[in-house]
């Protein structure tokens, strides 16, 4: 099994699951005829498809055989759920009935529940035949838990129940609901203690159930009312005084999943299947596409890890808030971008997209309430950074980390515009063998991953991508000698030969002084290469101050090496790669920055890492930072398995050159506006993070042109959904 493979959830055992839920979906649809709708696990309760599915065994892949789930034998199936559930809503399917049980409830009984409600419930779940709720929010206690005041009071034998419940969706249908209640007094010093679980079903004696209508009439939601409702100790899930550690265990399930990041996809995917019959389309349309499917990519990869993790037993908490926060204002903001592409389709299927539109309109301000609202979970996401920040764990990153570390401040308070080469790092990353990993020691991709990202954090001045991964590595295509020490640097440029003779210029050549420079100029079906001497050079430098230059060349295709196109286009995807490895190195010092700033900066009488707003604005940075390594590691996973030359990764450096690059902005904006002014001047050393972040995102091909060739990737492939999930 591949790397990538696995990281998109498409090894061989899920991608035979994969191709039979959709088999099972496309015959399902033609003979019953329910209709895609976006938002379809809210808003498509449909218990006869319920029923279908399970029977067809795509229902209780998280519960063992001996409950009548179909888990795996060697795990607890939750990558097997992932699946079928991305699957599901991928095609907008009926899934409201069974979701909530399938989802949350199956996992917390298999966890907490007595071994008399597993074989009671469990079967009925895998079945697809019982439908649940949960009880949680209140009129007073919406994501703040913590607030609730439904209360059970102990009696001979059992509990009363009293209190209400709001916005608990599908009530009125469901068999039952998992109620988190009081069940003793409040300790202001311990707000979290005292709650509990209960099983309440739906027809008991003392509930009550009214309608909370939606502002298009739709009836989801509800508000429950418990007056004296008599539970037995049988009622009980878990433990008494332990809901609230369940409940937060549950919602890892509830935040993660795709759902939140899927319930519009029906509706962009059949935008893009309805532009791409049209043919024609613009770049200005191809580019929007592009950018909808980077992100979805990168969120989509981060979900997958959070299902990886919960299936190992990890703690997940802070990932799956990451993921429920990005994830549910991708959803939000991907309504209005499809509304704008749907204004290009033409009849009849405008008129089906504009339907499913309204619906999207009405539903998503609900995509960042439900489950936690979106400012709580970025308060989650702040403090665990508090806790996480430590050193490299592996001893080539410790070594790294230590080399740049060092070379870092001893220029600390020299840097400035333009930089310069740090010959005294080169000479000791020379001298530990750290220059030319993959070209001369056949050293792993992630290893060199781990270097580059490394020395970047350190903001280290040295041309290391570009001596190994792309000047060395063209050397040896091209069979041409080069110096086997020191640095080297490539120039590419795009040119016709005219004549025996190709002349022009290569902008923005990286470190063009600092040694040999191999020119590589692609023509329309061959790459010319040769060792540049002589040539004229025009200095600049990057908003971080690395050197760069614009090289004007002349020279005789006799004088070069002619190899395939193909060969160009790798290594401006090498360099694409290397680029996005390097930002996120970027990213993590300016993560280190900002955290280590505002736990010291006080103001107002406390430190900044105190307000509200400036959790919320560090949590959006981390967010985005981890959606950037997510789709990273899959460019990195597809390269190595594969080879820089494959389909898959042009598509998933394409699509991490998108995600990352779409990172920059608001992750060095943050930076800056959560160090104010400090944080804009050269004695700070910030700006040599986020300068460097934003120079190199348009080094290799700018987001704007990747994001146009990832929409064209959408736009010509046999369906946009097999993009995402990297078959």
């Amino acid at each position: 099994m591949s790397e990538f493979d696995a990281l998109c959830a498409n090894d061989a055992e899920l991608a035979e699951l994969r191709s039979a839920i959709r088999d099972f979906l496309a015959a399902d649809r033609e003979r019953f005829g329910w209709q895609p709708a976006v938002d379809c696990w809210l808003s498509r309760w449909d218990t006869d498809f319920s029923a279908r599915l399970a029977d067809a065994g795509f229902i209780g892949l998280t519960i063992p055989a001996e409950y009548g789930g179909r888990a795996p034998a060697d795990g607890a199936g939750y990558l097997h759920r992932y699946v079928v559930t991305e699957e599901l809503l991928a095609q907008g399917a009926p899934v409201g009935a069974h979701w909530i049980a399938d989802r949350q409830v199956a996992p917390a009984l298999l966890t907490y529940g007595t071994e008399e409600q597993r074989r009671r419930l469990l079967p009925k779940i895998a079945a697809g035949r019982l439908y649940s709720a949960i009880g949680m929010s209140e009129h007073g206690a919406g994501s703040d838990l913590a607030a609730v005041q439904t209360k059970a009071t102990p009696t001979d034998g059992g509990w009363v129940l009293n209190g209400t419940k709001v916005w608990t969706s599908g009530a009125h249908l469901a068999h039952q609901m998992v109620v988190l209640a009081r069940t003793s007094p409040r300790d202001p010093e311990h707000r979290h203690a005292g709650f509990s679980q209960f099983i309440v079903p739906t027809d008991a004696a003392g509930v009550t159930i009214d309608p909370i209508i939606l502002m298009d009439g739709e009836h989801h939601f509800n508000e429950v009312q418990f007056d004296d409702v008599a539970l037995s100790d049988a009622d009980v899930l878990g433990d008494i005084g332990d809901g609230w550690h369940q409940v937060t265990a549950e919602l890892g399930f509830e935040r993660s999943g795709p759902e939140r990041i899927l319930s519009t996809a029906t509706m962009l995917f059949d935008v893009a299947r309805s532009l791409a019959r049209q043919g024609d389309t613009d770049d200005r349309t191809a580019a929007e596409i592009g950018d909808l499917m980077g992100r979805m990519i990168s969120l989509r990869q981060m979900s997958v890890s959070v299902a990886r993790a919960l299936t190992d037993g990890q703690d997940a908490a802070a990932r799956a808030a990451m993921v429920k926060d990005l994830g549910t204002r991708f959803e939000q903001e991907s309504v209005d971008v499809a509304a704008d592409l749907i204004d290009g389709v033409e009849a009849p299927d405008a008129t089906r997209l504009r339907a499913m539109l309204a619906t999207a309109r009405v539903h998503s301000p609900l995509f960042t309430l439900r489950g936690g609202t979106n400012e709580v979970l970025r308060g989650v996401v702040a403090k665990s950074r508090e806790v996480q920040q430590g050193a490299p764990g592996d001893e080539l990153s410790q070594l790294v980390d230590d080399v740049g570390r060092r070379a870092f401040d001893a220029k600390l308070g020299q840097r400035g515009l333009p930089d310069e080469l740090d010959v005294d790092l080169w000479r000791t990353l020379e001298e530990t063998g750290l220059t030319r990993l993959t070209s001369a020691q056949d050293a792993s991709l992630q290893e060199s991953a781990v270097v580059l990202e490394g020395l970047a954090r350190w903001a280290a001045a040295v041309p290391v991508a570009e001596t190994d991964l792309l000047a060395a590595w063209l050397a040896g295509q091209a069979d041409l000698e080069v110096p086997e020490a020191g640095p080297l640097s490539v120039a590419i440029a795009d040119a016709r030969a005219v004549d025996g003779t190709i002349a022009g210029t290569a902008a923005g050549v990286p470190w063009p002084r600092s040694g040999p420079v191999l020119l590589a100029v692609r023509g329309d079906d061959a790459t010319f290469v040769t060792v540049l001497d002589g040539a004229e050079i025009v200095d600049s430098y990057t908003l971080a101050g690395e050197p760069r230059g614009a090289i004007t060349f002349d020279v005789s295709v006799a004088d070069t090496v002619r190899l395939s196109r193909a060969v160009g286009d790798e290594l401006v995807r090498r360099g694409a790669w290397a680029r996005c490895v390097q930002i996120l190195g970027a990213f993590s010092a300016a993560a280190d920055l900002t955290t280590k700033h505002i736990g010291e900066r006080q103001q107002f009488g406390r430190p900044l890492s105190r307000f509200q707003a400036v959790q919320h604005a560090l949590a959006g940075m981390l967010g985005e930072i981890e959606r950037s390594r997510a789709a990273t590691a899959l460019a990195t996973a597809a390269a190595s398995d594969f080879g820089f030359d494959s389909r898959r990764a042009d598509y998933a450096v394409t699509a991490a050159k998108v995600a990352v690059g779409r990172a920059v902005g608001p992750v060095t904006t943050i930076a800056h506006q959560l160090h104010g002014a400090i944080g804009t001047t050269m004695e700070h050393p910030l700006w040599l993070a986020t300068m460097r972040a934003r120079s190199w995102a348009d080094e290799y091909g700018t987001t704007g042109y990747h994001a146009k060739r990832l929409g064209r990737m959408a736009l010509s492939g046999d369906d946009p959904w097999d993009l995402v999930v990297g078959r």
